[in-house]
């Protein structure tokens, strides 16, 4: 059994526990480890080999790149590198209903963020659904094709996910976070308008993916420190449902991830209701909010697997015996259930690998 028929097989059914640290998706540790500086130089060649340092069972998270195959594109306007350590690109989406704009900043070591996203309020409405009916039109055999050959190059080593902004709610996260809320709760018809569009496109993506092989979807789902309970019932479950149903049609597994509080979403039970099958992490203070993960473990369906629980602040800030103390604590409480021992989040450029040899042969030795 290699790699990936081994994380499927855990996700589904359990087994022999096994040590799973998040490399890659842009946090920087794969960058690292293979001598580079600018996160976006990164490749999957290289995030399977800062994988292959461990004694892990890699899951490779990849960006989908359905803009490749779309006849409206994004134009460089300007790329501006300053004081050898960040760089600031321009792009303009130029359409017959208007034009969109976005910034992003990478500084060396940290990677990319955006302090300007294309919306940000409801002029930019029909610019954002005509990108949307080109998206729905674009040729998705380039995605296909995307995910055949990342999965000849991952040989097994690991299961595929393929990520993009499948949560309709997050409206292909063109708006910031709090613009999202803002709209969804200002023009709620329009907004409804571009989910039922999205969810028309997750559907045609699930379908290019799982004919490409991949094994998993990413299903964002926001946190408790911007949403109330209403929009979660209101708009996450019952768009999350429809989305998950469609995936498992396709014969994907959905990956969600959450790197910040979830309370009380996970007390009131809704994580159970969106049909996740890897969900991850469910931290304690000071990265999540959870009581324990004894207690989010019993308050979620056993048959969602969860993946984490090393905090970002052991794995960067303790000793090697913190971690190693943490990563028994993690499995002795985990008895009984399917949990991959992991990380809180995406290792950044600046974690420690010594500490990620010690959380991967703690679990490896535990177990045997």
């Amino acid at each position: 059994m290699n790699n990936r028929e081994r994380f499927i097989e855990y996700v589904k059914n359990g087994g022999k526990q096994f040590c799973s640290p998040q490399i890659g998706a842009g946090a920087g540790f794969d960058t690292k480890m293979v001598g580079k500086e600018w996160i976006s130089e990164t490749n999957l060649e290289d995030t399977i080999a800062a994988a292959g340092m461990f004694d892990i069972v890699p899951l490779f998270n990849l960006g989908c790149p359905y803009e490749e195959g779309m006849t409206v594109k994004w134009e460089t306007v300007k790329t501006e590198k300053q004081e050898e350590d960040k760089i600031i690109t321009d792009q303009i989406l130029k359409t017959t209903k208007g034009s969109l704009t976005r910034r992003n900043i990478e500084l060396k070591y940290e990677g990319a963020f955006q302090p300007k996203y294309p919306v940000t309020d409801k002029d930019d409405f029909d610019a954002m659904e005509y990108y949307i009916d080109a998206l729905s039109d674009a040729d998705f055999s380039v995605v296909t094709n995307f995910t055949k050959r990342s999965m000849e190059t991952i040989n097994g080593r690991g299961p595929l996910s393929i990520q993009w902004a499948a949560q309709p709610y997050e409206l292909l996260c063109l708006p910031n976070t709090v613009d999202t809320l803002m709209l969804q709760i200002d023009y709620p018809e329009r907004c409804e308008i571009l989910m039922e569009k999205i969810v028309d496109i997750d559907k045609k993506l699930f379908k290019a993916v799982a004919t490409g092989g991949a094994d998993f979807i990413f299903l964002g789902a926001p946190a408790a420190e911007m949403l109330s309970p209403s929009i979660y019932e209101r708009l996450i479950i019952p768009y999350s449902q429809r989305v998950t149903a469609a995936a498992h049609e396709s014969g994907l597994m959905v990956y969600c991830h959450i790197c910040s509080p979830i309370e009380p979403f996970l007390t009131m039970g809704y994580f159970n209701q969106m049909g996740i099958d890897l969900f991850e992490t469910i931290s304690p203070p000071p990265v999540g909010n959870v009581k324990s993960l004894v207690d989010a473990l019993e308050k979620l369906d056993e048959k969602i697997c969860t993946r984490g629980n090393i905090g970002l602040d052991v794995l960067l800030n303790g000793s090697s015996q913190d971690v190693k103390d943490k990563t028994i604590e993690v499995m002795k409480s985990s008895v009984g259930r399917k949990h991959i021992v992991a990380a809180s989040d995406y290792m950044f450029y600046s974690t420690p690998e010594h500490k990620v040899s010690v959380m991967a042969d703690t679990v490896r030795d535990y177990v045997t």
